[in-house]
């Protein structure tokens, strides 16, 4: 390690890669498709990012909780996040992060993909709490 790495970090390298999920087919899950307990998420905490493909694919909503069972639920019952699935379907993907990690992380993510839904209440539902947090660089799904 040289002096200006120690002092600066290491530039060169990538964010680390947090394996963003997929299904056995290596696609993204369809959040309207997925059923409570398969893929086995209740209890399972970390965080997860929505997206949607069609013409003009976009990213629609990230977040963090310690249940993502629940989190799949409550996005799927959410009235602005469904009603996007018109735009070529409406994908998850999730990474198991630890705990004190998630908030910087979604930081992180929010700054870059600049999501189309902010929801406050959801966040707090959910426990997610990036306001304020200092952004924690990871590789972004894809």
């Amino acid at each position: 390690m040289s002096f200006l790495s120690f002092l600066f970090g290491d530039q060169d390298k990538p964010p680390p890669d947090p394996y963003w999920q997929r299904d056995p087919s290596m696609r993204f899950y369809r959040l309207l498709a997925l059923r409570p307990g398969r893929p086995k998420l209740t209890g399972l905490g970390g965080v997860f990012v929505l997206f949607h493909k069609g013409v003009r694919p976009g990213w629609v909503y990230v977040g963090a909780t310690a249940d993502l069972g629940a989190a799949v639920t409550r996005l799927q019952d959410h009235p602005e996040i469904a009603a996007l699935e018109g735009r070529g379907g409406l994908f998850m993907t999730w990474a198991f992060i630890k705990p004190d990690k998630r908030d910087g992380v979604v930081a992180y993510l929010r700054d870059r993909l600049k999501p189309e839904v902010i929801d406050d209440d959801m966040d707090h539902e959910m426990g997610c709490r990036p306001a304020g947090a200092r952004p924690i660089a990871v590789q972004l799904p894809g």
